[in-house]
C-alpha cells in the first residue's frame, strides 16, 4: 500500500504537466502570433480568410489588436476581418482595442465606423465602455459614449448589488446592536428611495422592516424628547438623519416626528448653527453636517421652521468649510434652505474644485479618493442642479463603477477612534464596515440619481 502511494506521489510530482498545444490553427494565425505584418499581408493577398479559425478562443483580429500592430490590423480589416468578432468569453475586438495599455483612438473610430457595437456585453456583463472606465481612460469613454455607448446596464447592476447588500446587513446591525444608525439605516434608506425613484429593484419588505425598527427606537422616548429630559447623541445629526431616512420611506408626520424635531430644535445655537460633538469623523464631526441635516429634517416635519432655517442658512453662508464633508454639507444645506442661486453656485464651485484627477473626492487633502466623499459630493451636486451628463458627474460615475468590489460594496477606511463598541453586521470590511456601509449608501444614491426617472416616481427624501 505504501509503495502504491509513493508511486502515485512520484508520478504526480515528476511527470511533466500537460502543456497546451500552441500550434496555430492556420498559417495566418502563425504570422499574426509572430507579429509579422508583411507575412500577414502576403497570406491575405493569397486568399487567406481573416475570420477562419480560433486560437484559444481568440479571432486573429483580436490577437493583432493585442499586439497593437496597426498595419496588420488595417490589412485584416480591409480584407474582411469581422469588426464585431468576439472571443470565447464574448469580449469583442472593440473591447480589446480600448482595453490595451496604449489604445489607438483612430483604430477605435475605425471599428465603430465599420459597425462594431459599443453596447455589446461579454459573459461578465462588461462592455467596451466598462473596459475603458476600468483603465480610467475618460477620453476613450467619452469617445465611446459619443458613438452611442451607454453605461445604464453597468449602473443598474452596481446599484442593485449595493442595495441588496445594504438590505441584508441593516437588520443584522439592529439585531446585534439593539439600536439603529445613520450608517446602516438612515443613509441606506435614502439610497433605497433614490433607487426606487429611478426604477431599480428594492426589497419592499426589507425596507418596511427597517422603517419599523427606526420608529420602534424613537416611539418609547417620545415624551422625553418632547420635554427635553433625555440626552441624545448629536441630535442635529443622529435624529436628523433618522428623519431623512423616515421621509425617504414615506413616513408621515405624527407625534413621534414632532418630538424628534423638538429634540433637534433645542440644539440650535445663537449663531444659527446646530451643535455637534465632533468625535466621529466624517459622519459626526461637522457643524455643517448637523446644520444642513437639521435644516432638511425641520423642513420635512416641522410646520413653522422658517425662522430656524433662515438663521441656519445665514450661518452656512458665512462659515468657511475645512473638509470635504463641510463643503458637501454646506452645498446641501444651502439647497435645502432655498438660498440664493449665487450662493449655491459659489458652494457648487467649491465642491467641484476638490474633484481629483481620478474622478473622485477625498475626505481630507492627504487621503485617497473614496466612495463616501465621492458619492456625497455627487448627491450634493445633483441636488444643486447638476445634470448627470455633466463631465464632472460622468467622471465621478466612472470612479465609482471602477472601484466597486464584486460583493457590491465600496471599501472606505475608518478614521474614527472607537466611541461605540464594535458590532459585526455582516457588511464587508471588518472594522471599516460601518463607514463602508455609509460610503456604499452615498455611492449607490449618486449612481441611482444618474438614471432617468420612470413615471410617478417615489420620494427619495432628498428633494
Amino acid at each position: 500500500m505504501h509503495r502504491i502511494a509513493f508511486l502515485a506521489l512520484f508520478t504526480a510530482v515528476l511527470l511533466p504537466a500537460q502543456i497546451p498545444d500552441f500550434k496555430p490553427p492556420t498559417p495566418l494565425f502563425g504570422a499574426v502570433l509572430k507579429n509579422d505584418a508583411q507575412a500577414v499581408k502576403k497570406l491575405l493577398d493569397e486568399g487567406a480568410d481573416p475570420n477562419e479559425g480560433r486560437f484559444f478562443g481568440f479571432p486573429a483580429l483580436t490577437l493583432a489588436i493585442i499586439n497593437s500592430n496597426q498595419p496588420m490590423i488595417r490589412a485584416m480589416l480591409d480584407r474582411g476581418a469581422d469588426p464585431k468578432a468576439a472571443d470565447r468569453n464574448g469580449s469583442t475586438v472593440l473591447m480589446w482595442a480600448v482595453g490595451g495599455e496604449s489604445p489607438n483612438a483612430a483604430l477605435v473610430d475605425e471599428l465603430l465606423r465599420r459597425g462594431a457595437d459599443p453596447n455589446v456585453q461579454n459573459k461578465l456583463g462588461e462592455s467596451a465602455l466598462t473596459w475603458s472606465i476600468r483603465r480610467g481612460d475618460m477620453a476613450m469613454a467619452g469617445r465611446l459614449q459619443a458613438a452611442g455607448a451607454s453605461q445604464s446596464s453597468a449602473v443598474h447592476r452596481s446599484v442593485e448589488n449595493a442595495v441588496a447588500l445594504l438590505q441584508k446587513s441593516g437588520p443584522e446591525f439592529v439585531k446585534v446592536s439593539g439600536c439603529v444608525s445613520c450608517h446602516h439605516q438612515s443613509l441606506p434608506q435614502m439610497a433605497y428611495a433614490a433607487a426606487r425613484q429611478h426604477g431599480f429593484r428594492v426589497d419592499a419588505a426589507a425596507s418596511e422592516q427597517q422603517l419599523k425598527a427606526v420608529v420602534a427606537m424613537f416611539k418609547p422616548i417620545r415624551e422625553q424628547m418632547e420635554k427635553g429630559t433625555i440626552n441624545l447623541p448629536n441630535p442635529g445629526i443622529s435624529v436628523s438623519y433618522s428623519l431623512l431616512g423616515m421621509a425617504a420611506e414615506g413616513y408621515a408626520a405624527d407625534e413621534i416626528t414632532s418630538a424628534m424635531t423638538l429634540a433637534i430644535s433645542r440644539t440650535q445655537l445663537p449663531d444659527g448653527s446646530f451643535a455637534v460633538l465632533p468625535a466621529r469623523p466624517p459622519l459626526e464631526a461637522s457643524a455643517f453636517t448637523s446644520t444642513a441635516l437639521s435644516i432638511r429634517a425641520l423642513r420635512l416635519y416641522e410646520r413653522d421652521s422658517e425662522d430656524k432655517v433662515a438663521r441656519a442658512r445665514q450661518w452656512l453662508m458665512q462659515a468657511r468649510p475645512a473638509t470635504q464633508e463641510d463643503r458637501a454639507m454646506k452645498l446641501l444645506g444651502l439647497v435645502w434652505s432655498k438660498a440664493e442661486a449665487s450662493d449655491i453656485g459659489q458652494a457648487t464651485a467649491e465642491v467641484l474644485a476638490q474633484q481629483r484627477p481620478d474622478g473622485g473626492w477625498a475626505q481630507l487633502a492627504g487621503l485617497e479618493s473614496d466612495a463616501y466623499s465621492t458619492g456625497q459630493a455627487m448627491v450634493a451636486l445633483h441636488e444643486a442642479g447638476m445634470p448627470a451628463a455633466d463631465k464632472a458627474y460622468q467622471h465621478a460615475m466612472a470612479f465609482l463603477l471602477r472601484t466597486q468590489l464584486a460583493d457590491g460594496s465600496w471599501m472606505v477606511r475608518t478614521r474614527s477612534s472607537p466611541v461605540q463598541q464594535f458590532k459585526e453586521s455582516g457588511f464587508p470590511h471588518g472594522r471599516d464596515q460601518w463607514i463602508s456601509a455609509a460610503g456604499t449608501s452615498w455611492a449607490a444614491m449618486a449612481l441611482a440619481l444618474s438614471q432617468p426617472m420612470p413615471a410617478a416616481p417615489a420620494s427619495s427624501g432628498l428633494q
